[in-house]
């Protein structure tokens, strides 16, 4: 179960990467009340760059127990991106049940600011360092100058609206909504409301997708402490209901199309629960990511989510209750990974802690993480009593 969480957000964290997971494992370790030698298990994700610049981390979870002073007896590395937060609480509680571990810490988080500074992401830092190659197939699919994810996504936002009609007010309905939700969010960056026409009247970055659309990599961790019942935390007891996780290594121009996502798969077993969800936590790095995700985790048809976004009012005091804090487009996204800003909203709402915009009788919260290169990974969890 989940004894403790943290998060901490900056738009710019003047300190080192390490001081800052510190500080975040430190807060999280006082919700949990445990220390840090109660601590025998680790597990971390990691994307290049984020780490004070640096490109990699030689052994990198030793070098995070290292600087944390604890010496675990289970460690574990998630690649997923956004997808890795739910797939590590996952294997966390996997290894507490098997005897793998007592009291395990998830780190997820970076600083997206020194990639940001040399106006490349983290998904296309081979624009800023040379001899780096993201994948064995650059030489004939990264022919264009690009910034992946935003170009990528612009494309299937492109691609959704010439198959469907899907309009682009349609998908400024989910910017207008989420910041709604991020108004009621002390941790928000952004909590002033928006109209559609803000979003619209907003710059173009990547046609179609406008500014207000797309997510804000900023400095940041989120750490989540899982261990046995009992001892000193006052956080409800959770388990997870379901869990899926799925993966799509194909690149784009080998999909049957790209307006799909491996949610599709991950969220199988949870479709026949959606009835009893109280309010859902989506990955959404852009507008457009959600919009799929509330097709492919089947909350309505594909083809059908533009028109889901305009009409159906999914803000926390709505009947379908979406991204309760304004998810990362308003909280911003820590290292190019949205999943720990999704996962936190949930657990705040599972315990009542969500002050200015908590859902009524949260009982049971559907999250998914979407996550890799072009939307390859997705995990899909139920947390509930």
């Amino acid at each position: 179960m989940i004894l403790g969480f943290s998060s901490s957000i900056h738009k710019r964290y003047e300190g080192s990467t390490f001081r800052l997971m510190s500080d975040t494992v430190d807060k999280a370790l006082e919700m949990a009340g445990l220390l840090r030698d109660n601590i025998d298990g680790l597990i971390a994700t990691f994307l290049p760059g984020t780490f004070d610049g640096n490109i990699a981390l030689h052994f990198y979870t030793s070098q995070l127990a290292q600087y944390l002073g604890i010496r675990p007896r289970f460690l574990d590395y998630v690649d997923f991106g956004g997808a890795s937060a739910l797939a590590m609480l996952y294997r966390a509680e996997k290894a507490i049940a098997s005897g793998d571990a007592d009291n395990v810490l998830l780190i997820v988080g970076g600083k997206a600011s020194p990639v940001r500074e040399r106006k490349v992401t983290a998904d296309s830092i081979d624009r800023a360092y040379k001899g780096i190659t993201l994948t064995p197939f650059d030489e004939y699919f990264r022919t264009y100058e690009d910034m992946n994810p935003v170009t990528d996504y612009a494309l299937v936002a492109k691609r959704h609206s010439h198959l469907f009609g899907t309009s682009d007010e349609q998908r400024a309905e989910i910017a207008v909504k989420q910041r709604f939700n991020a108004s009621g969010n002390p941790r928000a960056i952004y909590k002033e409301r928006i109209e559609v026409k803000d979003v619209i009247s907003s710059r173009i970055v990547s046609d179609p997708l406008r500014l207000l659309e797309i997510v804000y990599p900023v400095d940041g961790f989120h750490v989540f402490v899982v261990g046995k019942s009992g001892g000193k935390s006052n956080l409800r007891p959770l388990r997870i209901k379901h869990f899926g996780e799925a993966h799509w290594p194909d690149m784009p121009p080998e999909l049957p199309d790209i307006v799909s996502t491996p949610a599709i798969e991950s969220a199988r077993g949870a479709r026949q629960m959606l009835d009893k969800i109280d309010c859902f936590q989506l990955y959404d790095s852009f507008t457009i990511t959600v919009l799929l995700q509330l097709e492919d985790v089947g909350l309505t048809e594909k083809g059908k989510g533009g028109k889901f976004a305009e009409e159906v009012d999914f803000t926390y005091q709505g009947e379908i209750p979406i991204n309760t804090g304004g998810g990362s487009l308003n909280v911003g996204q820590p290292a190019y990974m949205s999943g720990g800003v999704i996962l936190e909203e949930a657990l705040i709402q599972l315990n009542r802690m969500g002050e200015g915009r908590q859902v009524k009788d949260v009982n049971q919260v559907l999250i998914n993480g979407i996550g890799g290169w072009n939307r390859a990974h997705s995990t899909t969890m139920i947390l509930g009593e």
